[in-house]
């Protein structure tokens, strides 16, 4: 009688920032031809946790995203069901159109600050703004976020942030774990982002 085959080993647990639970929620949003409203508001919560961890200069980010966000999921959860897609959601009458422009206008803003910093643009925060908010604020909005810009944390400083990566257990670099989740958020949850707007807009 043949020995039975080994099972195999359990692949060894990879540490994952918060950073690395957006990207996560982004990947099951974007899983269907449309935006999936509850793994997207998902990913914005956990993007919120992010936020929090990254200093005393991020925390005007986090009470203009909560003002934004605490509705949006509220409408959604009132009728999940029936909104369930983002493209339902927006065409609800009810939606809270203002307040989902700016949540993902202030998205699409974060993610590009990010994708900046990591391309090595050490500016990234005004770079970002000028491609992204600037479009949106007043001038005198405009005055007061450009000094809120010089106070955002950069590269280095995000990439040893331990607050993001609270159960980091030290096998592999802090930086090395911030690093490989910046990367995945990027390039899945600001396309998400994006073709959020684009529906929104096309509404």
């Amino acid at each position: 009688m043949a020995a039975a085959a080994a099972s195999p080993a359990e692949a060894p647990a990879v540490d994952k920032s918060v950073f690395g639970r957006v990207a996560d929620f982004a990947e099951q949003a974007v899983a269907c031809e449309d935006i999936a409203s509850g793994p997207f508001l998902e990913a914005c919560a956990a993007y919120r946790e992010g936020l929090c961890s990254m200093g005393p200069a991020a925390q005007v980010a986090v009470s203009d995203f909560d003002g934004n966000f605490t509705v949006v999921q509220a409408f959604f959860q009132k009728d999940s069901g029936n909104r369930a897609t983002w493209k339902a959601l927006c065409l609800d009458s009810g939606a809270p159109r203002v307040q989902l422009k700016w949540l993902l206008w202030g998205l699409e803003f974060f993610m590009t600050y990010l994708l900046k910093l990591w391309e090595g643009d050490w500016s990234g925060a005004s770079t970002a703004y000028g491609l992204t908010l600037t479009n949106h604020h007043t001038f005198m909005q405009r005055l007061g976020f450009k000094a809120l810009l010089v106070t955002l944390p950069g590269r280095d400083s995000i990439r040893n942030q331990r607050m993001l990566c609270p159960d980091h257990s030290g096998k592999e670099p802090l930086d090395k774990v911030v690093d490989r989740d910046v990367s995945r958020m990027v390039q899945g949850f600001l396309p998400a982002v994006c073709t959020a707007l684009k529906i929104l807009e096309s509404i």
